[in-house]
């Protein structure tokens, strides 16, 4: 009867360990972050003073400009101005509309803003534009670190037209080192080692497109399979690891009946033995 027992509880087990799921993919968050040369800014979201947790959100959902810390500089915008910012100075908080992106799989993604006005601050370039996420960046990673994706393909769109491509963006490994997240950069007039954006200066819209892989989870290979009837052949098979798995389910079913199978005869042995 012990040994009836011991035998149905690992088929049962067998059973539930082969329809096992792997868990759900880890889901992050990735935002346009940008510096005018008078320094009109949205900084990253994870920044102490002005990031996406403080004031819940206040500042980094907006476009702050300081206009020389004065009320009267931008008359048109006096019921924006604020003279208690974070960080004890007063600057004009500027309704803006971003478009922030989710990231959950390998694939290609893009930010932006729209809905503010780009001639307000007389700037005609930037200091810094980036991707600010919540990416991990491992810092243990080699010498420098590295981030646990990778990210490529990049495209600069400004007024609806590209205007710079980037194959193989820099990341920014001291940022990395210090808050733990992954800012891809595409401008910063202080890193000498980066050729900064100096294109088309936006008037209405700005935007970021990048293509991330690294994560998993991409889109599901669609190709037919292969011709079943064709003949066998002696010669080695291999498989190309960068395609998804085109497994349906059904093998692991047929599994799963076997194991059953497997767990019914060995419970009529024992009952023969008992």
């Amino acid at each position: 009867m012990k040994m009836k027992r011991f035998i149905g509880a690992a088929a049962a087990m067998a059973v539930a360990g082969t329809l096992t799921v792997g868990a759900a993919a880890e889901t992050y968050n990735a935002y346009i972050g940008f510096q005018t040369t008078p320094y009109s800014f949205r900084n990253s979201f994870d920044d102490a003073t002005y990031g996406k947790d403080v004031a819940d959100g206040k500042y980094f959902n907006s476009v702050i400009v300081w206009g020389g810390n004065d009320p009267e500089t931008f008359p048109q915008y006096e019921d924006k101005f604020d003279d208690d910012m974070p960080d004890g100075s007063g600057g004009y908080v500027i309704p803006a509309t971003y478009t922030d992106v989710k990231i959950d799989k390998d694939g290609t993604y893009k930010v932006g803003i729209t809905d503010f006005d780009w001639a307000l601050d007389g700037s005609s370039a930037f200091n810094l534009l980036f991707v600010s996420t919540d990416i991990p960046f491992d810092k243990d990673a080699g010498e420098d670190g590295a981030s646990i994706a990778k990210f490529s393909d990049c495209k600069i769109i400004v007024d609806g037209t590209v205007t710079s491509e980037v194959a193989d963006p820099i990341i920014d490994t001291e940022d990395g080192k210090k808050s733990g997240h992954t800012k891809v950069l595409f401008a910063n007039i202080w890193n000498k080692d980066l050729e900064s954006y100096a294109g088309a200066y936006p008037t209405k819209s700005l935007e970021i497109e990048f293509t991330v892989s690294g994560l998993g989870g991409g889109e599901e290979d669609t190709t037919a399979p292969a011709d079943t009837d064709a003949p066998a052949t002696d010669a080695p098979t291999t498989g190309d690891s960068t395609k998804p798995s085109t497994n349906t389910g059904v093998e692991g079913i047929a599994v799963v009946a076997g194991v059953a199978v497997l767990a019914a005869g060995a419970v009529v042995v024992a009952k023969k033995r008992k």
